[in-house]
Parts: structure tokens; sequence; C-alpha cells
């Protein structure tokens, strides 16, 4: 199993149609390809986990990079992983700041995410994200 997190900037015209359209594709391509994951966004940047076979994970963070959406896509963290933390979820969703999303997308909250079973700097790496001002 592998997992890459990455952090990138929205594009400055990013709209909440756009953020649905992300998870939306995300949860339909990942179920197909049986990569789970945490999407958190905090109205200025994106910062993903992806969990899966590397042979899946590596061309979609190429897609994920050339997607106009985002702007200075950067892997933060990538390598071999014992077990999946996300699973069973295609795509978990976590805005940071209420406002910077439609309500009619359903998210997971902090506390969720932190009684998952992770490693350290993963932990270390979503705690960070969210206290990160958008």
């Amino acid at each position: 199993m592998y997992r890459l997190i990455y952090i990138s900037s929205a594009s400055e015209d990013i709209s909440a149609t756009d953020i649905r359209d992300i998870l939306t594709t995300a949860v339909s391509n990942n179920r197909d390809m049986e990569i789970t994951g945490l999407l958190m966004y905090n109205g200025l940047n994106f910062m993903q986990v992806l969990e899966g076979k590397r042979d899946d994970i590596e061309p979609l963070f190429e897609k994920i990079s050339n997607d106009k959406r985002h702007v200075s896509v950067a892997s933060i963290l990538q390598g071999d992983a014992d077990t999946r933390i996300f699973a069973p979820w295609a795509m978990l969703f976590k805005k940071v700041k209420p406002e910077t999303a439609e309500d009619d997308v359903p998210e997971v909250t902090m506390s969720e995410i932190m009684a998952l079973d992770m490693p350290d700097n993963v932990r270390t790496i979503i705690k960070n994200f969210d206290n990160l001002l958008g």
C-alpha cells in the first residue's frame, strides 16, 4: 500500500461548485481504483491524503497536479504504508472554515479524523493544516 499527501493552493476563481465536483469525481474514481483518503480545504489551500496502489496514486497525483483548480501543488509525504488510515472511505472531506463550501457537501469533523489510527507524522500534518488560516 502506498500513501501520498500533498498541499496546493486553490485557483483564484474556484467556486463551491468546483469543490463539489472535485469531491464527486474523487469519490467515484477512487472507488473504482480502491483509493481511500481525506481532502481538507480552508478557503485558500487544499491538503489531501491518498492511499492505494502506487501504480494508481502516482498517475492520479499527476492528474491533480495538472488540474487548473489547483496551483502550486506539492507532495509533502509519499511512501509505502502498512495499513490504510481512511478505509473504507473513498474520500472524506473536512472544510477548515465553515464558509468554505456549500452546506450540502458531507464532511467529517476534526475529532472524527483524529480518532482514527494513524502514524504520528500523518497526524501532525493533518493537525498543522487544520491550524493553517486560509
